[in-house]
């Protein structure tokens, strides 16, 4: 395969390290983990194939750091941190590496007791030990400790400021955000654009034009590129909660392509300024240039139309999404749809006379439920209600073609 130039890729990796395991053929998998580590993957067969990956170990005559880490750091990944600990303590040398391998593995499984433990008794700590152990308390919300860690570390690197800054961000604390950026600029480190975007939401949060004036301008002297969507969109949303409409609606205007975030970041925007029409005007720009609304978008205009006492446009918008956009929803969720949901869009659908959508929302209902008539009987009716009479006796033709019948005492014409 690869004299002929296929990529070997996730799944073929898992196949050739249990081929190697079961031959007890340590040399060629060596080799083969070479080969993912190139491709990129190694990480992913690893975590799938931990199993496999321990066989190839075990018969390894000779182990380096490098190899008891790997180890140690799948375990981790997959979840096994028994077994990932046990590792470790077997381990015949451990650098500082490993140390923090560890600690990650631990901090990634929200176990912030059992990192600390460990990260308390490493021989030698460098930067990345302290800053997983501050990234880690920042993203579950112990923000004492990582400010207490960030203060007694000996040397911090941007990723550890970028934690600190996020952290206070998105645990409610702007304004503690807002100093630590302010602390960080005296420093002569410069800012990249993921601590840009956090100071940005940190500063939406609070709602001072001042203070977003200033960031704005910082912005636009730095080397952060104004231009990537989630700057701009972290940029618009700033200005937009911090009153200064005018900076949001230019910036705006000049993105050459605009998304769900842009767009409510900006009918956010508006409403809190006392705009609502214009923010439902917007809503309705969105809806026309083709882009579908998530949940998060139908919320944002319905709290619109709430707190500006647009009642009927609000039901408006509310109706869409009970009929229009489900579909939608429906097909993005995660995971497959049950028959209950889809027959209930479908019931929607004769309501309100969509045959369009019937169909297709009838289709996957005979997917899932190919003997249930009631289905057959809904969509025959949608065809009867928009005057489709050939298709109403299509759907009989395959109803009785299937040996499907009618549900005594439901008629074609509910």
């Amino acid at each position: 395969m690869k004299r002929e130039e296929g990529l070997p890729d996730r799944y073929t990796y898992p196949s050739l390290f249990k081929a190697c395991a079961s031959e007890g053929r340590v040399k060629e998998g060596r080799a083969i983990h070479g080969s993912a580590v190139q491709c990129g993957v190694d990480g992913d067969v690893f975590c799938r194939e931990i199993v496999c990956a321990r066989k190839v170990f075990d018969r390894m005559s000779e182990r380096s750091v490098v190899s008891w880490t790997t180890m140690v750091v799948g375990y981790a990944s997959v979840g096994d941190l028994v077994e990932a600990n046990k590792l470790f303590d077997q381990m015949p040398q451990k650098n500082v590496v490993s140390w923090n391998a560890i600690i990650s593995g631990f901090v990634k499984m929200g176990d912030l007791v059992n990192a600390r433990g460990i990260f308390d008794h490493m021989p030698d700590k460098d930067v990345v030990s302290y800053t997983t152990m501050i990234d880690g308390y920042a993203k579950y919300g112990d923000m004492a400790s990582a400010r207490f860690l960030f203060e007694q570390a000996p040397n911090i690197d941007i990723v550890a400021w970028s934690a600190l800054i996020s952290g206070y961000a998105q645990n409610g604390q702007p304004n503690e955000a807002v100093k630590i950026f302010q602390e960080m600029s005296t420093k002569n480190v410069k800012p990249d654009e993921f601590i840009m975007v956090s100071l940005m939401s940190a500063c939406s949060q609070v709602g001072c034009l001042q203070v977003a004036k200033w960031v704005d301008s910082y912005l636009s002297q730095s080397s952060v590129d104004v231009c990537q969507a989630h700057v701009l969109a972290a940029l618009i949303n700033m200005n937009a909660m911090c009153g200064n409409m005018e900076r949001a609606t230019r910036l705006f205007e000049e993105m050459p392509k605009r998304d769900l975030i842009s767009y409510c970041s900006m009918i956010q925007g508006l409403s809190i300024n006392g705009q609502g029409g214009q923010a439902v005007d917007l809503f309705r720009q969105m809806l026309n240039e083709g882009l579908a609304p998530d949940k998060v978008a139908f919320t944002v205009i319905l709290t619109v139309c709430s707190r500006s006492g647009l009642v009927e446009e609000g039901w408006h918008f509310f109706e869409s999404l009970r009929h229009k956009y489900a579909y939608d929803l429906l097909q993005s969720m995660p995971v497959e749809p049950h028959a209950g949901a889809w027959g209930a869009l479908l019931s929607a659908c004769k309501l309100n006379c969509n045959a369009e959508l019937g169909e297709l929302v009838a289709y996957q209902l005979f997917e899932l439920e190919p003997q249930n008539p009631g289905n057959y009987v809904l969509l025959s009716n949608i065809y009867a209600e928009t005057g489709r009479w050939f298709d109403v006796s299509a759907v009989r033709t395959k109803m009785e073609e299937q040996g499907i019948k009618k549900i005594p005492g439901i008629s074609y014409l509910v």
